[in-house]
């Protein structure tokens, strides 16, 4: 049966909060031992090489250490976080990260494909003489 398609763009607002959740959550799992120290700090940093910037304090450490965590580090956490917690994210959607005012933005990118309720149709792009309509918004 011949398909319709709709493209879908998906953003997740992520604080920084949730991020560093994210990342204790998964380093407890792989047996790290960040999740046992102290996070006394923690900074994002934009540039060339932009990353989470944890300041940590060991149980045994005398002094704190910063910990540097880039995008991809990022991402993985988020994505395995969101999977754990029931946040519908598709597995073959591309995925993509970036820094935005409020923390991070998860962004997912997909097609989804809908059996066609139609015969089909000839179409074209309507010039704007042509669509007075076009302007009026989908709300109605």
């Amino acid at each position: 049966m011949p398909k319709v398609l709709i493209y879908e763009t998906r953003s997740l607002i992520l604080p920084l909060e949730t991020v560093v959740d994210a990342l204790l959550d998964l380093d407890r799992e792989q047996g790290g031992r960040l999740w046992m120290a102290t996070i006394t700090d923690a900074r994002i940093q934009a540039g060339a090489n932009p990353a989470l910037v944890l300041e940590v304090q060991s149980p045994q450490a005398l002094a704190r250490e910063p910990r540097n965590y880039p995008l991809p580090a990022i991402a993985a956490a988020v994505i395995r976080y969101c999977w754990k917690s029931k946040v519908p994210l598709p597995r073959n959607w591309v995925k993509t990260i970036d820094i935005v005012p409020e923390g991070f933005a998860l962004s997912l990118q997909g097609t989804v494909e809908i059996n066609r309720r139609h015969g089909g149709f000839a179409t074209r792009a309507a010039s704007p003489a042509e669509s007075p309509s076009a302007k009026s918004s989908a709300n109605g």
